[in-house]
């Protein structure tokens, strides 16, 4: 009997021990709640958070990386805190600095202006309680829970945070060509031919690439906005010229000027900047306030054009959740198709595309008048093919599309 039960205590006793040193998380797991030392408080924080979405974001000041990431981190915080979503109630940003100096702790908080976070800090370091219930082993760690308090990702980068966060918006995110020229800043006629580009957002993680023409003209598809972007050359190409190069939109205005790093050039494009540089030059700033959306699908379609696929369904249900809910909105549905019919023929496929995605959105409840469709055909092509066999099987994708435009009527 002694033996039975000191098996019992062993295996209680391990179970309580795995809680406790906080066995590795992962998505789909609930999140546990903690105790957090503030500056002048301790507060408890159960989850979930007043039905609101909160990323955990574990850092320190010793860690460089951990503090680089705080100011991209604040910004996007700044732009969620307060959007409107489908069932949460806002976003929370808890900013927990792992380390025993919260002198050195404090100043950050202050120099680096970290108002959008919950600010606390855990001075036991690895060791504190709630590094121990979330697995913290190394900095920065992110985890992000949502309205229900279930942990939906762990570690996610910035572009996979913000497309999560999209996801759970009420509202989705403007996506919208980004268009420009590079020049000279001395001489902005003098452009860069036929070189190669890499977009990349505010932590580097890569968004696109293109090439210019010959105008020294560039076209990132479908990016969405109100986000930092960071541009570079290839570096192997050989650009030779002690004239800094610049970037000027469509109407040909000064955006920014590059700096040289590692032998090509960079250009840091703020996000009050990125609006400027899209194909109708809005200058407007949406501050997390969204009347406009923008959206490209590529539906695939089936009976030629005559009826949507579970996929397409699928693709469309944000836009069609958005109508639901806000019976204000119209939207205006412009079919696209590549350049391999005749004009004719294009151009009948296209109407009746338009169609089949106006009949759904009327099926669902939404009503007739508060939906446009503009069949275009081919007539306005992203790719420009002089014959159809001028272009790669993805060119034709680019062209074949369904673009979406919803706003207050």
């Amino acid at each position: 009997m002694k033996k039975y039960l000191f098996v019992i205590f062993t295996l209680l006793f391990a179970r309580l021990n795995s809680q406790t040193d906080g066995a590795p998380l992962k998505a789909g797991d609930k999140a546990p709640g903690f105790i957090l030392n503030q500056q002048n408080s301790i507060q408890s924080f159960a989850l979930p958070y007043f039905n609101r979405l909160v990323l955990l974001h574990f850092w320190s000041t010793t860690v460089h990386q951990s503090k680089v990431k705080n100011k991209a981190l604040n910004r996007l915080t700044g732009r969620y805190k307060n959007a409107i979503y489908k069932n949460a109630d806002g976003f929370d940003l808890i900013a927990i600095a792992v380390q025993s100096d919260k002198k050195a702790w404090s100043e950050e908080v202050k120099n680096d202006s970290l108002t959008n976070f919950i600010n606390g800090i855990a001075q036991r370091g690895y060791n504190d309680d709630v590094c121990k219930k979330y697995g913290v082993t190394s900095l920065p760690t992110d985890i992000l829970i949502d309205e229900n308090g279930i942990i939906i990702a762990i570690n996610p980068k910035i572009v996979t945070l913000e497309d999560l966060l999209d996801e759970k918006k009420n509202f989705l995110p403007i996506k919208k060509d980004v268009v420009g020229t590079i020049g000279h800043v001395s001489n902005p006629d003098e452009v860069l031919k036929f070189g190669k580009l890499y977009l990349f957002d505010a932590y580097y993680d890569s968004l696109s690439a293109t090439v210019t023409n010959a105008n020294g003209g560039f076209s990132f598809y479908d990016i969405k906005l109100n986000q930092d972007f960071i541009l570079k050359t290839d570096n192997k190409m050989d650009i030779i010229t002690s004239d800094p190069l610049a970037i000027y939109n469509t109407r040909g205005e000064h955006i920014v000027d590059s700096k040289t790093m590692d032998n090509g050039f960079v250009f840091y494009i703020a996000s009050n900047l990125s609006y400027k540089l899209t194909s109708d030059n809005n200058d407007e700033a949406l501050n997390g306030i969204i009347g406009e959306v923008n959206v490209v699908k590529n539906l695939t379609f089936l009976n030629n054009g005559a009826a949507l696929n579970a996929k397409d369904e699928q693709e469309l249900q944000p836009i069609l959740v958005m109508l639901q809910k806000n019976k204000t909105l119209v939207v205006n549905i412009t079919t696209h198709t590549d350049s391999k019919p005749d004009d004719k023929s294009a151009m009948d496929l296209t109407v009746k595309q338009a169609k089949t995605v106006k009949d759904y959105f009327v099926k669902k409840g939404i009503q007739a008048s508060r939906i446009k469709t503009l069949p275009k055909g081919k007539t306005e092509p992203r790719k420009i093919c002089k014959a159809h066999t001028d272009c790669s099987d993805a060119d034709h994708k680019q062209n074949r599309r369904v673009e979406f435009m919803v706003s207050k009527n």
